[in-house]
């Protein structure tokens, strides 16, 4: 079952209380509602906050115990805004793209840059959804070698994302760039 869509003239606090709300609804215990919530708050505060005036829309489905978060957008972001935000940082470089939480944010930031880089650096694969892949949260953890490289390992385990989450996918379909996180509860 679907929820309604929203959209960014909702805003994210709505969003997330409509998330709280969904929850509640379908009779999660308060410590699923509340990992419900966290996501929400951390797929948001991956790719939302990163722009203004980002048009998006935003929904819930559930199926059995499976619950996925839906961020849909169209809106492609110009290297120039892009070099102006970097600007704004005291070397001119994206901390932010370090860790779990960088790499996810990264990628879904280099999808919509609208200057066709993403399709030079990143290779889709297909999931069977429709979907055009560039990132799996599973498929990454599966390929990441515990052994070489202890910071990404630890980075999964402090990321709340990755924590909870089943599977996060970003995406192209349809000229839209999508990010999908995936809980059972």
């Amino acid at each position: 079952m679907k929820s309604d869509i929203y959209t960014d003239k909702h805003g994210i606090e709505t969003i997330i209380s409509e998330v709280e709300r969904i929850g509640i609804f379908y009779r999660l215990s308060p410590s699923a509602v509340g990992k419900l919530r966290l996501l929400a708050e951390e797929m948001l505060g991956l790719t939302v906050r990163l722009f203004d005036n980002l048009r998006y829309e935003f929904y819930v489905e559930r199926e059995e115990k499976c619950f996925t978060l839906n961020l849909l957008t169209e809106t492609a972001v110009t290297q120039s805004k892009k070099d102006k935000m970097l600007s704004l940082s005291k070397n001119g470089e994206n901390k932010a793209t370090k860790g779990i939480f960088g790499k996810i944010s990264g990628i879904f930031e280099s999808l919509l840059i609208d200057d066709g880089t993403y399709e030079q650096i990143l290779i889709p694969y297909y999931d069977g959804m429709g979907i055009s892949t560039y990132f799996s949260l599973s498929v990454y953890r599966n390929e990441l070698p515990q052994t070489d490289n202890e910071d990404q390992w630890d980075g999964l385990e402090k990321s709340i994302i990755a924590t909870l989450a089943k599977d996060v996918i970003i995406g192209v379909r349809n000229k839209r760039v999508e990010m999908i996180v995936v809980i059972d509860l």
